[in-house]
């Protein structure tokens, strides 16, 4: 799906124009060519505008650029297509069922969960997604993510320049280049690695 499309009714036509061929997919693996970044969004009241009127360095799906406003667009959509805000939607289908309850979510200056960071969680909770995950989705005997989108997910979907470390990019997640990890990577060393095969 466009992600302008999506926001149609909350961006310029000439913007939504510009931005037409950026999708979900392109969101999820950091390939969207969007400039608008978290240094710049400090002086912008309104993220969703700034995002889609941003400049662009690549066509969208050609070239990986970490950028945490892609992830905030995604956690925009979910409150635009649910009416929940991403904590309130996972709270249900994820946090509740993992015991995760000490959860803070910083807000853009619009009200909407910032997505790309901001999440406040137990180190011990972080760990129980990492486990989530190996373990294709299943938790306590039951399903709670499907395995097939795990699979997709920690996939490598976007290569990462060899400069920048040891992995590329699925889905929001980083994928072992040459080893058969992923990795929820935060800032100041707040990671979850994960092993597949041990």
């Amino acid at each position: 799906e466009r992600a302008a499309d999506i926001f149609e009714d909350r961006i310029s036509v000439i913007d939504k124009l510009r931005t037409s061929d950026i999708t979900v997919r392109d969101l999820l693996t950091m390939q969207t060519g969007i400039v608008f970044n978290e240094a710049e969004s400090f002086a912008s009241t309104n993220w969703l505008k700034s995002f889609f009127s941003s400049a662009t360095n690549a066509k969208p799906g050609t070239e990986f650029s970490y950028n945490s406003l892609n992830t905030y667009i995604l956690s925009a959509i979910v409150y635009k297509k649910s009416g929940k805000h991403l904590s309130e939607y996972l709270k249900e289908r994820l946090f509740d069922p993992l015991g995760i309850t000490d959860i803070a979510w910083e807000k853009c200056p619009m009200g909407v969960e910032k997505g790309g960071w901001g999440l406040y969680i137990r180190p011990e909770d972080m760990a129980k997604i990492g486990v989530l995950v190996l373990n294709g989705g299943v938790w306590d005997g039951k399903r709670l993510v499907s395995k097939e989108y795990l699979d997709d997910a920690t996939t490598a979907h976007a290569k990462v320049p060899l400069d920048a470390g040891a992995f590329n990019y699925g889905y929001q997640i980083w994928v072992g280049r040459e080893t058969d990890t992923f990795l929820f990577n935060g800032m100041l060393g707040q990671n979850v690695l994960c092993f597949k095969n041990n």
